[in-house]
């Protein structure tokens, strides 16, 4: 059983944060939401009382007519405003998807990785979605990585004194 983040780790992981990816189906196949799991425990954030996943439905899937789908091209503000609304402190943009949606743009996950992005006025990190890690074990270092800037990132404006 894990202890329960005191208040200075809490203060460490930020307000909230917003995980965004895609999904085949309305819930995560189970060996992809047991890896999301895995990364979040590693992280310590499986008990931040604060962290919202976003599952976005794969580009070129037809919603029903009577769905009530955002259409593609608000999807970024949709994500914004979700963001800002969550006082996320971090949104992790988990594979090409995430990206597209909420930050527009098709570049090479490679090209997008290892610097900070915004979606809104959090800030973002780009790595590689949980099922392509399934797919691809040489990946899980640099998906590591990416989650560890992230976190480092979200400590640093919690130390960062606060600007008038």
């Amino acid at each position: 059983m894990h202890a329960a983040p005191d208040n200075a780790a809490r203060a460490q992981l930020g307000k909230a944060w917003l995980l965004v990816l895609e999904s085949p189906t309305p819930t995560l196949p189970a060996e992809t939401a047991a890896l999301l799991a895995n990364m979040l425990q590693a992280m310590g954030l499986h008990q931040h009382p604060q962290v919202w996943l976003a599952l976005l439905e794969p580009q070129g899937t037809a919603a029903p007519a009577s769905s009530n789908a955002t259409p593609a091209h608000a999807m970024p503000q949709t994500l914004a405003d979700a963001a800002q609304g969550l006082n996320a402190s971090m949104v992790l943009l988990l594979g090409p998807g995430a990206v597209r949606a909420a930050l527009g743009s098709t570049a090479p996950l490679g090209k997008l990785r290892g610097q900070l992005h915004a979606v809104g006025t959090s800030p973002a990190v780009v790595s590689y979605d949980p099922g392509f890690l399934l797919r691809s074990q040489a990946t899980k270092a640099a998906a590591w990585a990416d989650l560890c800037s992230a976190l480092a990132h979200v400590a640093a404006q919690a130390q960062a004194p606060i600007q008038p």
